[in-house]
């Protein structure tokens, strides 16, 4: 308590002074430190008047010093920013990167995310759970106010179907007496079907108690006349939970919200039997020595299910496969991981002869070899109704193979103290459109002394508002910074697979390994969200061994210049992966990289440093999406060529798409494109550089102009080849008919496209009346170029050709291959005609 105090003391002092350097500093006009210290100045306070142990008068007054700081900063960015007046603090800098000389301007002030009062904001916000508040656990209420037996005043969880069925009744248990027994996890008994990942959990709880004399869930439960598995004089208990970043408490003194447990348990009428989680009685456990009744694991199983909304609220959710057996097997022999298995929803799960209930959550109370091969012993703790009592909870002896076919999802919690390095921050997800998935970007710097590969996990938690909401998705993405920069190739053919999936459980766990080559590097972690709410708190913990150091990077600098272009792919641009022949009709734009301000010092050891450059592509939680930065003078793409290839986010990933790399300056085509042509909708992209940057819309291929398809094919002697077989004049040719100066741009197309088939058109004037063509000895006006096998087919370049006749002739490469094709002329004046020209 004294060290608080002193905390508290020192906190008030630091924003008094605070704001008297602010008041110093405006006196002096000194306007930018003046604004920047008055923001301070009001956070200080506002964080101070959040105390919960200060008298509502004084956290008045600290509000008032809040909003008189506040309005000084007010008054300094307006006189600042008067007409006439010395500056203009709208003004962006010029592409030169500095300011007017003779300008004032007010340095942004940023949050700082990291500071104590923010990450205090986050964690207090997230104790609002099921319009519930659920405060930081911090000292043990007073129990002065504090009745005998007690009675909740917010009334009992809502009960399931299973209990409304038998019309449970809420009693107190028969008197707890101290406790002597050992409880086993076969003790456990399972009487309704939404509690089974709550039975699960003390289940192996009580077996890591067992194997190393833990207190796991006993920790979690606290009566207060005398402390853990107490005597349950008071009948009134406080309930520990680790949630939303933090342990909390489920209740607060007087003037909170008093989310409060008594020892009231829901029974069977008929019977007298719980309906709840229950422990096997004494004259049929496996070890008893005693006759007592032991009802802490329900009371724990009814705080936690208060604190869900109820007894019914969803069981399992569906996790991703651990599929490494030595991380589990050694895990679980050393006692830093438990596990658990969940079913899917099909009704018609089976092991063997075994059924298996739905959605359901098993625990695993051993994971061993044996000479049969790998095994892990699960506890089946579902009570049957057999009229024969109750018995203990069934063993399975299920090969780990096995599994992995029955079950949908292996639930792995790991211990925390394996881990000797840890980092953990507090932020929130804010969302301002519809493309916005309210991604939140941190770094952290490491090195290692380790002589081996080392590991950093990352997990990431959503913070719960409505336990019973199951529309909010969350992704993660870990990435070394070395491997998104400094001449990393992403090869094309690596384009074509998918990651980054969204999942609404409220855990994702990343390990990325760190080769021992690298003594040091930056982490660059990617959490986002995708759901109905605007403001989503979540929090990110780091975790590794004791060899690795590793820190937050607090102050980001913002990158200088910074653009955001918003579309939305339709069924006319949204062309998917470069293996498509629509591959081309995808966004594209056209980006200029601006050199510096020559005065700015931009070299480097004699060679020109380029932009650092990081392209955001940001849609709906089930598209995956990829933007690529092509060479290509900011001409549209057709193909994503390997040599072409500047910089790309890699692999599709769903939601979110991003690649930081140096590039130089110069122009580029970015396209953005989704991995299927079905995939539609809304779309933005955000692009920061350190240099100054111009980007545009690439228009389509023949945009603003008159277009016309005709259809032909290669058959018998048409399909005569390129020129190099000298046939090439038995190709199909047509007469174009162009009736006045136009610009003009064909394309060639297979009707079945195909990467096997090199193509290759050509326009020649036509000299001809009728006698055979002698294609090969004319001069043509425009070309494709050389024959390629370009997915979307080739293309003329767009030229400005005269009124007259001329001919187009479409040919492959090699002679013999009988295809359908088609031609596109685009041109800007109207009355262009293509026919089929006939030859005797």
């Amino acid at each position: 308590m004294h060290q608080k105090s002193t905390t508290l003391s020192s906190e008030i002092r630091d924003a008094e002074t605070c704001s008297s350097k602010a008041t110093k500093a405006e006196f002096a006009k000194d306007y930018d430190q003046a604004f920047r210290l008055y923001i301070k100045t009001a956070e200080s306070f506002l964080h101070l008047s959040r105390s919960a142990t200060q008298p509502e008068k004084v956290k008045q007054q600290w509000k008032n010093n809040a909003s008189k700081a506040l309005e000084r900063a007010e008054r300094i960015k307006r006189f600042v920013e008067k007409p006439g007046g010395s500056t203009n603090t709208s003004n962006v800098a010029s592409n030169s990167g500095q300011p007017p000389a003779n300008e004032l301007r007010l340095t942004p002030v940023g949050i700082n995310h990291f500071s104590p009062q923010e990450q205090l904001y986050v964690l207090k916000k997230g104790g609002n759970i099921n319009g519930l508040v659920f405060p930081v656990w911090e000292e043990r209420v007073s129990q002065g106010y504090l009745t005998s037996p007690y009675n909740d005043p917010d009334g009992q969880p809502k009960l399931s179907p299973e209990q409304q069925k038998v019309s449970s009744v809420w009693r107190r248990p028969n008197p707890i007496t101290k406790v002597c027994r050992r409880i086993l996890p076969q003790d456990v008994l399972q009487h309704i079907v939404t509690d089974c990942s709550v039975c699960a959990s003390i289940s192996v709880c009580l077996e890591h108690a067992r194997r190393f004399n833990s207190t796991l869930a006993e920790f979690s439960i606290d009566n207060y006349s005398s402390g853990p598995k107490g005597d349950g004089e008071s009948g009134r208990y406080d309930i520990r939970v680790l949630i939303n970043g933090v342990w909390r408490r489920t209740l607060e003194p007087p003037g909170y919200s008093q989310i409060v447990i008594d020892d009231k348990l829901p029974f069977n009428p008929s019977d007298g039997s719980l309906m709840c989680m229950s422990i096997l009685p004494s004259s049929t456990a496996v070890e008893s020595t005693s006759t007592e009744e032991i009802s802490w694991p329900s009371l724990l199983e009814k705080g936690y299910m208060k604190l869900m909304g109820g007894y019914d609220f969803p069981g399992s959710s569906n996790f991703e496969r651990e599929k490494s057996w030595e991380r589990i097997k050694n895990g679980f022999s050393t006692g830093q991981c438990v596990v658990t298995l969940g079913t899917g929803p099909s009704a018609h799960v089976h092991w063997r002869d075994v059924r298996l209930l739905p959605s359901h959550s098993y625990a695993v109370i051993d994971v061993l070899e044996t000479e049969e091969g790998r095994m892990m012993t699960v506890l089946d703790s579902w009570v049957r109704s057999n009229g024969e009592g109750s018995e203990p909870s069934r063993i399975l002896q299920i090969p780990w193979s096995e599994v992995l076919n029955t079950f949908d999802g292996v639930y792995l919690s790991w211990d925390p103290a394996m881990w000797e390095t840890c980092l953990t921050f507090h932020g929130m997800w804010k969302r301002s459109g519809q493309t916005d998935t309210g991604s939140r970007q941190l770094q952290m710097n490491f090195n290692t002394s380790g002589a081996v590969d080392g590991e950093i996990w990352v997990l990431l938690t959503r913070h719960v508002v409505d336990t019973r909401r199951d529309s909010d998705f969350i992704a993660l993405r870990v990435e070394i910074e070395d491997d998104l920069m400094h001449g990393r190739r992403v090869g094309k053919h690596d384009i074509l697979s998918s990651n980054g999936t969204y999942t609404n459980s409220t855990h994702i766990l990343a390990r990325t390994r760190i080769p021992a080559s690298q003594r040091s590097g930056t982490l660059t972690i990617l959490a986002s969200y995708d759901g109905d709410h605007s403001e989503v708190g979540f929090t990110l913990s780091a975790y590794a061994k004791k060899d690795m150091n590793a820190a937050w990077i607090e102050n980001t600098p913002a990158p200088p210049y910074t653009a955001k272009v918003e579309g939305t792919l339709t069924s006319k641009n949204a062309g998917g992966n470069y293996t498509y022949p629509t591959f081309m009709v995808n966004p594209q734009y056209h980006l200029v990289i601006h050199p510096p301000n020559a005065r700015l010092q931009n070299t480097v050891n004699g060679r020109t440093e380029k932009a650092k450059a990081t392209l955001t592509l940001q849609t709906s939680k089930d598209m995956p999406v990829n933007v690529a930065v092509v060479w290509s003078q900011g001409q549209r793409v057709a193909e994503l060529a390997e040599k072409e290839l500047a910089a790309t986010s890699g692999a599709y990933s769903y939601g979110l798409a991003r690649v930081t790399e140096e590039l130089s300056v110069g122009e580029y085509t970015v396209v953005a494109s989704a991995f299927e042509p079905h995939h539609m909708g809304p779309f933005s992209l955000n692009i920061d550089s350190s240099y100054p940057f111009d980007i545009k819309p690439i228009p389509q291929e023949g945009a603003g102009m008159y277009s016309k398809i005709v259809r032909g094919a290669w058959e018998g002697d048409t399909a005569a080849g390129g020129p190099s077989f000298d046939r090439y004049s038995k190709n199909p040719v047509f007469e174009l008919d162009v009736p006045s100066l136009a610009h003009l741009k064909i394309r060639l197309q297979l009707v079945h496209p195909s990467t096997a088939i090199a193509l290759n058109v050509t326009v020649y004037p036509s000299i001809y009346k009728g006698s055979p063509i002698s294609l090969t000895q004319q001069r043509h006006v425009t070309t494709s170029g050389s024959y390629d096998d370009t997915i979307a087919g080739v293309s003329t370049p767009q030229i400005a050709i005269g009124a007259g006749k001329y001919h187009v002739v479409p040919s492959t490469y090699n002679p013999g291959i009988e295809v359908g094709f088609k031609i596109i002329v685009y041109s800007s004046v109207a009355g262009v005609k293509l026919t089929p020209l006939q030859r005797s």
